[in-house]
C-alpha cells in the first residue's frame, strides 16, 4: 500500500530544521563579532588600498590610532597609483632619528616608528624594508593590470572562464539526466533484501525517490558552486572589480568558516539527535506495520474496528514526534539562549493561531471516525447535500452526488449537523424507500393498496421479502394520501429505484382505470373527459354529456 506522509510530519520536519539551523546563525554572528575584535587587537588593522592586505598597523602615534593610520596609508597608496609618472624607483627609505620613512616626492607614505618596532617585535629597518617591498609590488601589479594590455588580457581570461562555466553546466546537466535515467531504469533496490518479517525496511519506490532527490541536490549544488566560483574569478580578473571580488569572497568564506566551526563543535550533540531520530523512525515504522495489518484484517482486536487504525496511528505518530522534539531540544545549539527560546515561543504562537480551525476539523474528524457515523461508500445526507462518501480524512469529507458532483464538507460542519446514513442498515435489514400518491375518495382503498404494492414489486432492486406495504398517511379535503414503502439493499441506487417505481405506479393505475388526481384536481364528471392517457381508454369510450333533469310539477 502506498503511503503518503501526512501534513503534520512535514510541519514537524520544517520546525525541526528551523530550530536546528537558526542557532547556527545566532552563534556564528556572536563569534564573528568576538573574533573581529580579537583580530584587531592581535593582528592589527590592515592596509589594503586595492582590496588585498599589504601589511598591518598595530601601534598608535600621538593622537592617531592604528586604525586611522592604516586608513590614511591606504588612501595615500591609492593616490600614488593614479600618478601617471609613478615608478617604484621613486619610493625612497629615509632614516630620521630612530624611525624610517617611506617617501615619494617629499610625501611620507608611511613611517615606521619605535612604537611600530616594539609592537611587531622587529627592528624598524626590517619593518620598513618589508613595507617598501609590499607597497612597490602592489603598485607595480596594479599599474600593469590597469594598462590596456592588462585589461585586454583580463577580459580574455574572463571570457574563457564564462565559456568553461557554460561547458561545465552542460556536462553536469547531461550527467544528471544520464544518472536519473539509470535510477528509474533500475529493476531492484539495494535494500530490497533487508526485511523485518516480510516487511521491507525501505520500499523500492522510496529508494528511487531518495536517489532522485540526491541526484537533484548534487546537480544544483554543483551548478551553484561553479556559478559563484566563475563570478569570483571573473570579478578578480577584471581590475575595476578586483577589490570587490575579495570582499565578495570574504562574505562567502567567513560565514561558511564560522558555520563549519560551530558544526564541528555540535557533532557530539548531532550524533545524539541522529540516534534519537533513527529510533523514533523505527518505532513509527513498527506502528505503521501494525496499522497496515489491522486494515488488511490480519490482526484482529476485539472492539477495535479496522477504520480506526489510521486515525489512531496518526495520534500515536504525533505524540511520538512531539516527545522526540522534547528529547532533542536540549541538544540543539543555543537552546539556552533567550533569542532561541523567544523564536520557539513565536513559532508555537503562530502555529496555534493559524491552526485553530484546522484543529477543530481534526477533532471533529476523530469524533466521526470513532462514532462510526459513516464509512467510505455510504450514501448519506448532510443538511441539503446528499451523496456517496468517496473520501474521508481527518479534516474534510468528500461526497459525490447523483449528478456526479464532488462536495467537500469540513468535518466540524458535519459534527454540528444531523447526518442521515442510508447505507448503515441497508445490507442487514434493508433500507425502506417510499413515495406518496394522492387518490380521490371515489377509488376503493383496497384496490389502491394492491396497485401500489404490485408497482413496488415490479421495480428492480426491491426486495420481495419483506414485502412492500402501504400506509394511508392522511385524509385530506379532496383526496387520500397513500404512502408505499419497499425494502432494498442498494442505498446508492435510491434515485433510480424511486424513478422506476413512479413509472410502474403510473402504468398500473392507467391499466386499471384509476385516476391519479393530485394534489387539487376536482372531478366534475358531467361533460368532462376522464384523466387517463388515450392509449389506456376503452375502445368505445366517449366523453360523458351533461345530465340535466327537468322536474315537472
Amino acid at each position: 500500500m502506498k503511503h503518503v506522509p501526512g501534513n503534520s510530519f512535514r510541519v514537524l520536519t520544517l520546525i525541526f530544521i528551523a530550530l536546528t539551523v537558526l542557532p547556527y546563525l545566532i552563534i556564528a554572528q556572536d563569534r564573528k563579532s568576538e573574533q573581529d575584535s580579537l583580530q584587531a587587537v592581535v593582528i592589527g588593522y590592515p592596509v589594503n588600498p586595492f582590496g588585498r592586505n599589504l601589511f598591518y598597523i598595530k601601534a598608535n602615534i600621538g593622537p592617531y590610532s592604528a586604525e586611522n593610520r592604516a586608513s590614511t596609508i591606504s588612501t595615500i597608496i591609492k593616490k600614488l597609483s593614479e600618478d601617471p609618472f609613478f615608478t617604484t624607483d621613486s619610493l625612497l627609505l629615509v632614516h630620521d632619528e630612530g624611525e624610517v620613512d617611506i617617501i615619494y616626492k617629499s610625501q611620507v607614505v608611511t613611517a615606521v616608528t619605535n612604537a611600530d618596532a616594539k609592537a611587531e617585535n622587529k627592528p624598524a629597518d626590517i619593518i620598513a624594508l618589508e613595507r617598501h617591498k609590499h607597497i612597490s609590488e602592489a603598485l607595480q601589479k596594479y599599474i600593469e593590470q590597469n594598462s590596456e594590455a592588462g585589461i585586454l588580457k583580463s577580459i580574455m581570461f574572463s571570457g574563457i572562464v564564462l565559456i568553461l562555466l557554460i561547458l561545465l553546466i552542460y556536462i553536469v546537466n547531461k550527467l544528471y539526466h544520464f544518472i536519473d535515467k539509470r535510477i528509474y531504469q533500475a529493476k531492484s533496490g539495494v535494500l530490497d533484501k533487508i526485511k523485518i518479517r516480510d516487511y521491507q525496511l525501505i520500499p523500492f519506490h522510496r529508494q528511487i525517490r531518495l536517489l532522485h532527490i540526491t541526484n537533484v541536490f548534487f546537480r544544483y549544488g554543483l551548478i551553484v558552486i561553479m556559478f559563484f566560483t566563475a563570478l569570483w574569478l571573473t570579478s578578480y580578473l577584471l581590475p575595476w572589480t578586483k577589490a570587490y571580488s575579495l570582499i565578495f569572497l570574504w562574505f562567502i568564506l567567513k560565514p561558511l568558516k564560522d558555520f563549519l566551526n560551530t558544526l564541528w563543535l555540535f557533532i557530539p550533540n548531532l550524533l545524539t539527535i541522529i540516534v534519537i531520530v533513527f529510533i523514533t523512525t523505527l518505532i513509527i515504522r513498527f506502528f505503521r506495520f501494525v496499522r497496515t495489518e489491522i486494515e488488511k484484517g490480519v490482526i484482529n482486536i476485539r472492539g477495535f474496528y479496522p477504520e480506526w487504525a489510521l486515525p489512531v496511528f496518526n495520534i500515536i505518530r504525533f505524540l511520538i514526534w512531539a516527545f522526540t522534539l522534547i528529547l532533542i531540544y536540549p541538544h540543539l545549539p543555543g537552546s539556552d539562549s533567550k533569542v532561541f527560546q523567544g523564536v520557539s515561543v513565536l513559532i508555537g504562537l503562530l502555529f496555534s493561531i493559524t491552526s485553530a480551525s484546522i484543529l477543530g476539523n481534526l477533532v471533529a474528524g476523530f469524533a466521526l471516525t470513532f462514532t462510526r457515523a459513516f464509512q467510505v461508500g455510504d450514501r448519506i445526507r448532510v443538511g441539503d447535500n446528499a451523496g456517496d462518501v468517496v473520501e474521508k480524512t481527518m479534516a474534510v469529507t468528500k461526497i459525490r452526488t447523483i449528478k456526479n458532483e464532488i462536495i467537500t464538507i469540513p468535518n466540524s460542519k458535519i459534527s454540528a449537523s444531523e447526518v442521515i446514513n442510508y447505507s448503515a442498515l441497508a445490507l442487514d435489514s434493508g433500507l425502506i424507500v417510499h413515495t406518496t400518491v394522492t387518490i380521490g375518495y371515489d377509488a376503493p382503498w383496497r384496490q389502491i393498496h394492491q396497485l401500489l404494492i404490485d408497482a413496488a414489486k415490479a421495480t428492480n432492486f426491491i426486495l420481495k421479502d419483506p414485502e412492500p406495504f402501504v400506509l394511508q398517511t392522511s385524509l385530506d379535503d379532496f383526496y387520500v394520501s397513500y404512502q408505499v414503502n419497499a425494502y432494498t439493499r442498494e442505498a446508492s441506487k435510491m434515485a433510480v429505484i424511486l424513478s422506476e417505481m413512479h413509472r410502474n405506479i403510473q402504468e398500473n393505475f392507467n391499466n386499471s382505470g384509476v385516476e391519479i388526481m393530485s394534489p387539487h384536481y376536482r372531478a366534475l364528471r358531467d361533460g368532462n373527459r376522464i384523466a387517463i392517457p388515450d392509449d389506456h381508454l376503452p375502445e368505445q369510450y366517449t366523453k360523458p354529456s351533461f345530465d340535466v333533469n327537468l322536474n315537472k310539477e
